[in-house]
């Protein structure tokens, strides 16, 4: 593996008929042919509010080759696209990344009370994580024409933030009657909410797992997630990893650093998405607005050192 590869990216919208037509926002990152004249991404926090990827460009041709698959699972509260320097950097190593949206458990459901309860969370994500994968292999819907072409259908992880942390997790063990997703070849989770799984299901994970651990994580401390869940990972003798960050706060691998330093610059963003980014960085350790890329960057060589251990 090696970071050669240019970026492309995509958006669709799926349609699962096997789950009362539940639409999902998905984004696709993969190694792309692009070239400096090809369109830059730009990614749409609200209607006419978006801002410029650094290295992604927008349906760049798909490079030749066999690459591995990523399925990244987004955070409670979160959105498909809120890890996209992370998701970007994954696709320059020579993976294809997907991520779609959990409707029941994005930003806009909190917001309109329309978020469901955490077994219904559960059930609605691991269907969603195994149909994208499906999709992304070209057996449901298609991604993107070609995209399967692509894809080493023997070599599929799974990772999430926070909640999709937790759906990385049981997805490999299943729960509440869903069954295991048995593809996924290990796992990741970052600042991964793991406190309400009983310790059967963290025991039973069969795949490797990297946790990705923020020192300064308020609203999942280590305390009370990584470490009962490290507790017990440790006691497998499978080859699982822990990475802690020193300067880690609950967003530290997503955008939301990024977010808050572009957010006063562009024109009509609304009061209350800065008054939301600024309740993050409340949230956030002291001094991350100096940190944060490098705390990103050490969660991404990690991931790299830890996929390619089992490719």
């Amino acid at each position: 593996m090696n970071n050669a590869h240019g970026v492309g990216h995509t958006s669709t919208l799926v349609v699962d008929d096997q789950r009362n037509n539940r639409m999902l926002g998905v984004d696709v990152w993969y190694p792309a042919q692009a070239k400096p004249e090809d369109v830059v991404t730009r990614y749409e926090l609200l209607p006419g509010v978006s801002f410029p990827s650094a290295t992604a460009f927008e349906n760049a041709p798909l490079a030749e080759g066999n690459f591995p698959l990523l399925v990244w699972s987004h955070g409670r509260t979160g959105l498909r696209f809120n890890y996209s320097q992370l998701c970007e950097a994954i696709a320059a190593f020579g993976f294809v990344v997907v991520s779609s949206d959990h409707p029941g458990d994005t930003l806009t459901d909190w917001m309109t009370g329309q978020n469901v309860d955490d077994e219904t969370n559960d059930k609605q994500r691991l269907g969603d994580v195994s149909y994208i994968a499906d999709c992304a292999l070209g057996l449901r819907n298609e991604l993107m024409a070609g995209l399967a072409n692509i894809i080493d259908e023997n070599n599929m992880f799974i990772g999430g933030h926070s909640y999709g942390g937790l759906t990385a997790l049981i997805s490999t063990t299943g729960i509440h009657g869903m069954p295991a997703e048995k593809r996924f070849k290990a796992a990741i989770g970052a600042q991964a909410y793991t406190r309400i799984l009983p310790a059967e299901i963290i025991s039973a994970v069969p795949v490797p797992v990297l946790l990705l651990v923020g020192l300064g994580d308020i609203t999942t401390p280590p305390a009370t997630d990584a470490e009962p869940a490290w507790e017990i990972l440790s006691k497998s003798a499978l080859p699982h990893r822990r990475l802690n960050l020193p300067y880690g706060g609950h967003q530290a691998c997503s955008d939301f650093a990024l977010y808050m330093e572009l957010a006063p610059g562009i024109e009509g963003v609304p009061q209350l998405v800065l008054d939301y980014l600024q309740s993050i960085a409340v949230e956030s350790p002291t001094g991350f607005e100096s940190t944060w890329r490098t705390t990103l960057s050490e969660q991404i060589e990690e991931m790299k050192v830890f996929l390619s251990a089992h490719l």
